[in-house]
């Protein structure tokens, strides 16, 4: 007989072990996705629920924060508290705070709730609303009881935050019946788990963990998760706004295939460019040489009819003095007439001798022949200007963002969009960004070589942030500056915040910029 057990805890739970032990072969985690599930957890919280704050009554669940002061969880989780006016509470994944919780929405019919917290803020997950295919690397992220009950852990270990307790499994097939749309998966999961996400390898809640089946101890039990598309319906009519992205998550060997790839057609291209510049060089080198070799001929030239010219003039010299020597009238007419020839001849000799074409031309008469392709500059000299800047989805990493086009007023000192200076590094230029309240911090970066923008976001735990944070206080807030030093100190900014991040982004954008002609 299949039976379908929810997950919550309830009072019966005391005198229960687990449920079962789920007999299936481990699921390995690469390093990427166990740093996405990490990030993941931060989003994850336990709810807990008594009835007016009497600690002999106490239920356990899982949740979620779908924003910084919203939480999902299923609507049997707090079904107690909402029929008997008990407390909420909800523990984060970590901090040192806990928060009294407020039933927000409530929807038995589909298993869903809503819980509001008004004085602290939780990192918010993202919902993955495209499709999940079959047989796709998944996790369930919650607080099992049987977990607990193992550790023995008391009252004030359970209300204490703590990262929850992932588990790896895959997809097993999408499953609807007339209340709602599930992902099954095989993920292991117990009482407690409810409420809590299934996420895809890249951190993206897929499904909210609601029950699980029992076939009498012989065949391994399947967990149900109510579908994104099932919550993002919900969430809509409740008027509350997730972050939805549609972007597939590619495994870390669809990465790395696709980095080799590109990376190999980089090398490609840049093989390619190199031996097209050697035989334009060689090529080059072939025609100066003719021309070198014109100019030579036409130096001798010049030379031999110097040469002649000026024999012409000294003979023109000579007969004109001996006709002056005649001492005829008519002879001495003729014999200036002759010197003024000889002498305009000896004239020419000297210009045409000077007007020989010198070696160093050769250049110019190459340049002459090949006049240089004019090339785009974008903004301007040396890439300033402003620009815009489109996605390049075959270099980057989408997880979490939308990928709309990007404006970047850019110049050449690193200063951008006239107010943040970025600091050079090996030709890229960057600038780290550490906020107070949100616990990602963001690398912009910019290669003008390139033209190619790129932003990376590392989504932090808490005693990782506070210590970027600390890092970052170090440094005051440079805005663009003509200051080399001041320049030198955003450089050294970067690199020691980026001490304290992880060797990878969860995210890597990468856009191609070109000049904004919308903009002067």
């Amino acid at each position: 007989m299949m039976l379908i057990i929810a997950l919550a805890v309830d009072p019966m739970i005391r005198r229960l072990t687990l449920i079962c032990a789920l007999a299936l072969a481990p699921v390995a985690a690469s390093a990427q996705q166990s740093a996405d599930l990490d990030a993941a957890a931060r989003s994850v919280v336990r709810i807990v629920v008594t009835d007016n704050g009497n600690d002999s009554g106490v239920d356990m669940g899982s949740g979620v924060a779908i924003t910084p002061t919203r939480i999902v969880t299923n609507a049997h989780v707090v079904e107690r508290a909402v029929e008997n006016g008990g407390f909420v509470g909800v523990v984060p994944s970590e901090g040192r705070k806990r928060y009294q919780g407020t039933v927000l929405v409530y929807a038995p019919d589909i298993d869903l709730a809503i819980i509001s917290i008004s004085n602290g803020r939780i990192e918010p997950a993202v919902l993955f609303s495209g499709t999940v295919a079959d047989g796709s690397a998944v996790a369930a992220l919650g607080y099992p009881y049987g977990v607990d009950r193992a550790m023995a852990s008391g009252l004030d270990e359970l209300i204490r935050p703590q990262a929850p307790v992932k588990s790896l499994g895959h997809v097993g097939g999408r499953r609807t019946n007339a209340r709602y749309d599930t992902v099954l998966h095989d993920a292991n999961i117990g009482r407690g788990s409810s409420g809590g996400p299934l996420v895809d390898a890249c951190g993206r809640v897929i499904g909210i963990n609601s029950f699980l089946s029992v076939s009498e101890g012989i065949d391994s039990p399947f967990a149900f998760a109510l579908s994104a598309h099932e919550l993002s319906v919900f969430l809509v009519k409740s008027k509350i706004q997730p972050t939805l992205v549609t972007t597939p998550c590619l495994s870390a060997d669809e990465l790395s295939a696709r980095n080799g790839a590109l990376s190999q057609a980089e090398t490609d291209a840049a093989a390619q460019i190199a031996k097209r510049a050697a035989g334009e060089t060689e090529r080059a080198t072939i025609e100066k040489q003719k021309i070198r070799d014109d100019i030579a001929g036409e130096r001798d030239n010049g030379m031999a009819l110097a040469a002649g010219l000026v024999v012409l003039g000294a003979l023109s010299g000579v007969g004109g003095m001996i006709l002056l020597s005649d001492g005829r009238r008519s002879g001495k007419r003729a014999a200036w007439a002759t010197l003024g020839l000889g002498g305009s001849l000896l004239l020419g000799a000297v210009v045409v001798f000077l007007a020989r074409p010198k070696m160093s031309e050769t250049q110019d008469r190459y340049a002459t022949l090949h006049p240089a392709k004019s090339s785009v500059i974008l903004g301007g000299d040396k890439g300033n200007g402003a620009k815009l800047c489109t996605i390049d989805t075959a270099r980057s990493v989408v997880k979490l963002s939308k990928t709309r086009d990007v404006s970047l007023d850019w110049r050449d000192d690193g200063c951008v969009n006239g107010e943040t200076q970025y600091g050079a590094n090996a030709g890229t230029y960057s600038r780290t960004f550490v906020p107070r309240s949100e616990a990602t911090v963001t690398i912009q970066s910019y290669d003008p070589s390139k033209s190619r923008y790129a932003v990376e976001r590392f989504l932090m735990g808490a005693d990782a942030m506070e210590r970027a944070r600390q890092i970052r206080a170090g440094y005051k807030n440079q805005a663009c500056t003509a200051d080399p030093g001041q320049r030198r100190s955003v450089a050294d900014m970067e690199g020691a915040i980026r001490t304290v991040l992880p060797a990878q982004p969860n995210e890597r954008l990468v856009y191609n910029c070109t000049p904004d002609q919308s903009k002067p």
